[in-house]
């Protein structure tokens, strides 16, 4: 075993380890909303609570930590335009890292599938942007599986990262306008939970119409 080997497998037990600490142990109490409460209360008026909000995000990117906790958390303490901004410096941040990380402990793997891997790499490559822009405004797998996944996929980080930075900008501020509002008390769950699906199912629908409106224009259009 070569020492590139040794290091991507301590950095893949490492991240597994952090994982299971959050999710198996007493640390998945500090995600419950009795402990949101009480850290947006310790926030409230710190000069570094922005910063330390976008490293914890960041580094909570890495490691599959619900992004949902420091998006709510980041609308209830600074409102929705302000919080939707530090959560969208976290997320892009944690995202781009993940990303390398992705690259790094995923090289060489595609390779090793042969043709179908380079096949895989050919469409991804073609297709980057927009595939990122689509699943990241589709609800699915936890944003950390599109870091790594990417990463390993080797889309470029170009579209990467304009596809990560439009296709979660509306879900961070609306996540962080609906944490402030039911913070407030001027907006039920209920609500909030509905104005979340049909914001989601519009942003998917104005993705998808132009592939959509291209397919039915040349099915229709006469051949030559």
């Amino acid at each position: 075993m070569n020492k590139r080997t040794a290091i991507k497998i301590a950095m893949v037990l490492f991240i597994a380890g952090v994982i299971a600490a959050i999710y198996f142990s007493p640390l998945r109490n500090h995600f419950d909303r009795e402990h949101l409460h009480a850290d947006v209360e310790s926030m409230r008026g710190t000069w570094y609570a922005p910063i330390a909000l976008i490293a914890a995000y960041a580094i909570g990117c890495i490691f599959a930590a619900p992004a949902t906790i420091f998006i709510v958390t980041a609308g209830v303490v600074w409102g929705w335009k302000l919080g939707g901004f530090y959560g969208m410096c976290g997320g892009v941040l944690g995202a781009t890292i993940s990303y390398f990380v992705g690259r790094f402990l995923g090289e060489g793997i595609l390779e090793k599938f042969g043709r179908a891997g380079r096949i895989v790499e050919s469409q991804v490559k073609t297709a980057g942007f927009k595939t990122m822009l689509i699943v990241r405004l589709i609800p699915g797998p936890p944003f950390a599986v599109w870091n790594f996944g990417a990463g390993v996929a080797k889309v470029r980080f170009r579209d990467y990262f304009f596809g990560t930075l439009f296709g979660t900008l509306p879900s961070h501020l609306i996540f962080a306008y609906c944490a402030d509002a039911l913070f407030n008390g001027t907006m039920s769950e209920g609500d909030a939970m509905k104005r979340l699906a049909i914001i989601a199912a519009l942003l998917i629908a104005l993705v998808l119409m132009p592939s959509i409106v291209k397919k039915l224009v040349r099915r229709e259009s006469p051949t030559a």
